[in-house]
């Protein structure tokens, strides 16, 4: 009999490595389908897949079967990471399309840019603590809706539909999640 979905994720939550293997061989084609369509450059999209099965393995005991199918989870994640791909690469194409200074001091060494990308990612990383501290303290109902909207990247009429929810309800839920998700923030950062 075949393993279900969710007990896969069960066991990769488990971190056990055989369930990874088996949901890797179940949704690889697929998943690298949808990301060859966004990022279209296959080095790319190998690198995305393996980020994606890395945020599987990772945060496998977070998905929520409230929120859609194991399957329609992974899709969501492949297509957020190829779309974060694509904006980093856009970034990435700007600033090097920015002119560099004649003054020799203002020039970066590789050396400063990447003291400058560690801090960069120190500052992130702390922010993104903060903010999962913030989240915590929100109601359930609230902190799922905000996950889905922003996160898993669902449009309010999608969460509606998957939540069986009227939009309405979804809407004031989000709004008032975020008016005290803002709250939090600020006292968080006072204290």
């Amino acid at each position: 009999m075949r393993t279900s979905d969710e007990q896969l994720l069960l066991q990769i939550s488990a971190k056990n490595e055989r369930a990874i293997s088996g949901m890797y061989d179940r949704y690889a084609r697929l998943l690298y389908g949808i990301i060859l369509k966004i990022v279209r450059d296959t080095d790319d999209a190998e690198d995305v897949m393996q980020e994606v099965f890395m945020q599987v393995w990772s945060a496998a005991a977070s998905y929520n079967p409230a929120l859609g199918s194991v399957k329609n989870w992974l899709i969501r994640i492949a297509r957020n990471r190829a779309i974060n791909l694509l904006h980093s690469k856009r970034r990435h194409q700007k600033q090097m399309e920015e002119p560099i200074p004649d003054d020799d001091e203002s020039i970066n060494t590789d050396s400063n840019l990447q003291h400058e990308e560690t801090w960069e990612r120190v500052v992130r990383s702390e922010e993104s603590k903060i903010l999962h501290d913030a989240l915590a303290t929100l109601p359930e109902e609230q902190r799922c809706l905000i996950t889905m909207a922003f996160t898993e990247g669902y449009s309010h009429t999608e969460i509606a539909d998957t939540l069986s929810l009227p939009l309405g309800t979804v809407k004031t839920r989000i709004r008032a999640g975020l008016t005290a998700l803002r709250k939090e923030l600020i006292f968080l950062k006072e204290s």
